[in-house]
């Protein structure tokens, strides 16, 4: 009988040990328990959703599954620091602590009426307005990558290329100048990398890294979002603009609104497709016939972005809340339940993907649910991150033949929210 004694599913030790997902814990499970009350060590209980059928039904459901109260798993200490943030912020623009903390957080009608607000700068239309800027700093990154790789002998992925793009293309959306998006790119990997040692300063632990960084990046984006208010003469189209014009059933954002969606846009636009990217040119590398058939007809870019994003899944999950009793396959989700949805496991379900363990740039992936399954809030920036990706791998594609990786890269998930490969190293194919 399936116990949660079998499940390691939330022990991030065991993720970089194994370097990689446990997804034959999830192919256990969507066999034998695809709706399943887990209780494991250092969390509360909650219910496992491996099925895509069940993670895009949730997704649509928002009026039965809640936001608002919690969206990720968190440990004790990791709730502890971000109570404390969300503690500082309200002592700091004088909220109460349970307002929402960003546009993830909220249900509807709160979450419609801001996401429209942003909705202008993520159409179709205004991504391909930006593809040319884009590739264009594509070949410049990529050209730097090159530089570094035959001048030292090898060239780390994750470090020297593939963060470039989003942190100029979020910084641009936002409206951050370009001589500040360095700094805005450390203080992110600092907030997110804070367990690293590679980004604590001598006698921090994780905590004084973390609350280090997250207050140089709170403070920058106060005082950019102070400016903006000051300078607004309503003509600007980037996000910050559009946000110190709304009006939300009449009435203008609050300064902590504005504050909270620009920080939460900065950190999740640049950490997601980052690591994205390196896992794509990873996936490329330890499959070169895949490899070859995207250098002999790069007009299966489209598809093998899609296929990279299904395999990667960079997002492990998101947590909801039952509002009400339901049902899912027979188990009764009672009011007030959290509900778990594991978005790898739904990216290799059998019964959407043939063959899912299989990495194919021709296979139709459009089903992947790497930004969130379905609904409302499906990732906001989805269009953003695949013109990002499409950008990168077809700046680095021709270089990638003749380059070999060094070895695997790390891998390790961040308290369950954000997968990462570091350190991919590459360097040149002896002859």
């Amino acid at each position: 009988m399936l116990t949660s004694d079998h499940l390691t599913m939330t022990d991030e030790a065991v993720y970089a040990e194994r370097g990689d997902y446990p997804y034959a814990e999830w192919d256990l499970l969507r066999r034998e328990a695809p709706v399943f009350w887990y209780r494991p060590p250092q969390y509360e209980p909650f219910w496992v959703l491996t099925r895509h059928e069940d993670i895009a039904w949730v997704s649509r459901n928002p009026k039965i599954f809640s936001s608002a109260q919690r969206i990720t798993l968190e440990t004790p200490d990791a709730v502890e620091m971000f109570e404390a943030q969300i503690e500082q912020r309200a002592e700091m623009f004088g909220l109460t602590p349970d307002r929402p903390p960003a546009l993830s957080y909220m249900d509807s009608p709160r979450h419609r009426h801001l996401r429209q607000v942003l909705a202008p700068c993520f159409t179709p239309k205004a991504i391909r307005d930006l593809e040319a800027r884009f590739h264009e700093l594509a070949a410049a990154y990529t050209a730097d990558f090159v530089a570094i790789l035959d001048e030292e002998g090898g060239a780390d992925v994750a470090r020297h290329l593939s963060g470039r793009l989003p942190v100029a293309a979020i910084c641009e959306l936002v409206g951050a100048p370009p001589a500040d998006w360095d700094d805005i790119y450390a203080w992110a990997l600092g907030a997110t990398g804070a367990a690293d040692p590679e980004y604590q300063r001598d006698g921090e632990d994780a905590e004084a890294t973390f609350t280090r960084n997250m207050t140089a990046l709170n403070t920058y984006v106060t005082e950019l979002v102070q400016k903006r208010m000051a300078e607004i003469d309503g003509t600007g189209t980037d996000m910050l603009s559009r946000l110190v014009r709304a009006r939300i059933e009449g009435e203008p954002l609050a300064f902590h609104e504005i504050l909270f969606t620009i920080f939460n846009l900065l950190v999740a636009g640049i950490e997601t497709t980052r690591n994205a990217t390196t896992g794509g040119i990873r996936a490329l590398l330890e499959h070169p016939e895949q490899l070859r058939k995207l250098s002999d007809d790069p007009s299966l870019m489209d598809g093998a972005v899609e296929e990279v994003l299904r395999w990667t899944t960079i997002a492990p999950h998101f947590v909801r809340t039952a509002k009400q009793d339901t049902e899912i396959r027979g188990q009764r989700i009672r009011k007030g339940e959290c509900v778990v949805l594991w978005y790898p496991s739904a990216n290799r379900d059998e019964t959407v993907f043939d063959d899912p363990y299989r990495f194919d740039i021709t296979r139709d992936a459009g089903a992947q649910i790497a930004f969130g399954g379905h609904g409302e809030h499906v990732c906001l920036g989805a269009h953003l991150a695949r013109l990002e990706l499409r950008a990168v791998l077809g700046a680095v594609l021709p270089h990638l033949p003749s380059l070999e990786m060094v070895r695997a890269p790390e891998f390790r998930v961040l308290h369950l929210q954000l997968a990462e490969f570091r350190r991919l190293v590459l360097r040149r194919k002896d002859g």
